[in-house]
This record gives structure tokens, sequence and C-alpha cells, in this order.
């Protein structure tokens, strides 16, 4: 069960357990193909123009973990915009073994197998960066977004450097948080290829999310297929989602009850979930 939860918290984790004191670097996004600065404005206006509105989604789909040891399993997804991501493990038959739940202020996990749970502040993950559950609706998504300041949108597309790389472009915020840069890809056609996020001092990203299977959608371009490399309590752990069918803007469930008897966790079995 262990890794089967783990596998959770590691998507959770993505965009914070790569914190360190040192000054921010730029992410190395050069090429063989010479980069070009264009117009900061009009580059984020074209990717700004293929982004849509929403307000909850669910879906189901599949996610494959790799971290010494490998695990595939079903899986459903909810999300209500800017409020909740709900997370359910369902490895065999539909039936649920995991969920997780995260809020703006909250973390819950439930082990269905051992009959624990974990219910937490959910600055137990971001450790001070000032990541939201927006922001982390948007990586799931295939979305560019300025941390802590929403999905790249009219009122923020100036908090964005763009260049040219190839035939697509980069997107690079210009205030970047201690310790990492991060930066967001997309082809000739607006549609976004990778996030990677660098450590200071560093070429190699700690963590690149690649994307393909964009789609139109009501909510616009959105990836279907999601490829991270991340690096968590030292140990290389790489894993894939991949979504079917999302359904927008109708009515979800986001189940934070804790089933009765259920033994609850001290917050540092959350990260010994990793090992294996």
């Amino acid at each position: 069960m262990k890794n089967k939860i783990a596998i959770l918290f590691t998507i959770a984790a993505l965009m914070t357990a790569c914190g360190t004191t040192k000054q921010a670097a730029k992410p190395d996004t050069t090429s063989q193909s010479a980069t070009t600065t264009t117009s900061t404005v009009n580059t984020a206006e074209t990717i700004i123009a293929t982004l849509g509105g929403w307000q909850t989604m669910q879906t189901g789909g599949n996610i494959k973990l790799n971290a010494g040891s490998s695990f595939s399993s079903s899986i459903q997804v909810r999300m209500v915009r800017d409020e909740a991501i709900f997370i359910s493990l369902r490895p065999v038959l539909g039936i649920e073994v995991g969920k997780l739940i995260i809020t703006a202020d909250s973390l819950y996990a439930v082990d269905k197998v051992h009959k624990r749970y974990l219910a937490e502040k959910v600055s137990i993950l971001t450790s001070g960066i000032p990541v939201t559950v927006s922001d982390v609706q948007d990586i799931f998504l295939g979305r560019p977004f300025i941390l802590g300041n929403g999905t790249l949108n009219e009122g923020n597309k100036n908090a964005v450097t763009a260049e040219k790389q190839g035939n697509g472009i980069v997107l690079t915020a210009e205030k970047q948080y201690k310790g990492y840069g991060y930066a967001f890809a997309f082809d000739k056609n607006n549609r976004i290829t990778s996030l990677n996020i660098v450590p200071a001092g560093s070429t190699a990203p700690a963590y690149q999310v690649k994307y393909s299977g964009v789609r139109s959608t009501t909510a616009g371009n959105i990836a279907h297929d999601i490829n991270v490399d991340a690096t968590v309590d030292k140990k290389k752990v790489a894993f894939s989602l991949e979504f079917k069918n999302i359904d927008w803007n109708g009515k979800v469930k986001i189940d934070k009850n804790i089933p009765s008897g259920y033994k609850r966790m001290n917050a540092r079995d959350l990260f010994s979930m990793f090992s294996n």
C-alpha cells in the first residue's frame, strides 16, 4: 500500500519538494537553435487565447509509477477550480483503496487497506513556497501559471518573458521563487509541451513535466497525457498520467469523510510513504 499512496503524494509534492536558500536561477531553455526574445505581450496573448474557463472537472484515467519498483492503477480525478483536488486510487476492479484530497488549507489522505488517515494543514507539503491549489490544478491540466498568482491571463501576462525556441516558444516567469526557476514550453501550435523546474546553480531540471495529447476542450487546450520525472527524498521517481474524456462544469463530489474506526497517522508518516 505504501507505493500506491506514494503515487498520490508524489503528484501533490511536485511543486513543493525542491526548496533551497540560494539565489534562483532561470531554467536553461537553450537548444541548438538560437533563441530570440519576442514581444512578451503578443506571445503571451497567443497562449492566453488557448485557455478557456472552467469551474469543475471530473475524469477517469490511469497512472503508472516507477520508483525502484513499478506500479499501475486506474484513478478517478475530480476538481473544483481554486478550491479542491480529489484523487481516488482504484487498482483492481474499480475498488477504491486510497484517496487524497487537497484544499486551499488542508490535506487529507485515507489508506483503506490499513485503515488509517491523515488530516493536516497543507503547509506540510508547501514548506513556505506560495504554491496554491490552482497551481497544482494547472500542472495536472497543462496550463501555464504564475506561482501564487493564478493561471496566465490578461491581468498577469506582463509577469512573464517569452522567447522563441525552434518552432515554438518558452514562457518564463520574471519573478522566480528562491531556490529554483520554472518555465513552460509550447510548440508552434501553442500547445504546451513541458514544464521544467530547475534548482539554483543547476542546468538539469529537478522536475520535468512533459505534456502530450493536448486537445481543445471547453476549458481550452488541455493535456491528456502527462509524464513526470522527479527526485523525491533523493530518489528518482517517474510517473505518467493518462486522462480519459474529461467532463466539465458538472456536479462533483469531494468526499472528505474519514471512515469510523480509522487510526490517525502522524505527519511524518506522509513522507515515509515514499520509501519502498
